[in-house]
């Protein structure tokens, strides 16, 4: 199975995937635009199985319940995300949810949906033609 490297901005942190991300998508939820300071952010999971920290060690702010976000002590860039309950039957501890653009080659997360557009900021438009959904 092909490997994918990706990190942080300084380069403290360093990750690999096995195989290309399973389903990556836009999230527009006001939680995200807090966190990463912009208007949306395009995650991206593997497998946990498939997600090895190869250099650094990633830190993690909690702040909504059940959820650890995490990041690169140094520099700061967010890399992971990991919500500890079950949405709708889906075991989200299964998978290892990471930022796609910090993939060495983004292209490889190819965005399937955009998610919580009942946040969407006014001045985003969509011109992707992807499907969209209020919440996730």
């Amino acid at each position: 199975m092909q490997k994918f490297g990706g990190g942080c901005y300084c380069g403290a942190v360093r990750y690999q995937i096995v195989g290309p991300p399973a389903w990556s998508g836009h999230c527009h939820c006001r939680s995200c635009q807090l966190a990463l300071g912009g208007a949306f952010v395009t995650w991206a999971k593997v497998a946990v199985d498939d997600f090895i920290v190869t250099k650094g060690e990633i830190r993690f702010f909690l702040k909504t319940p059940g959820i650890k976000r995490g990041f690169c002590g140094d520099c700061g860039t967010t890399l992971t995300y990991a919500a500890e309950n079950k949405v709708e039957g889906q075991n989200w501890s299964a998978d290892a949810w990471f930022s796609a653009a910090t993939l060495d080659d983004p292209s490889i997360a190819k965005p399937k949906t955009h998610v919580f557009v009942s946040h969407q900021q006014p001045w985003i438009k969509f011109a992707d033609e992807l499907p969209t959904f209020p919440e996730f």
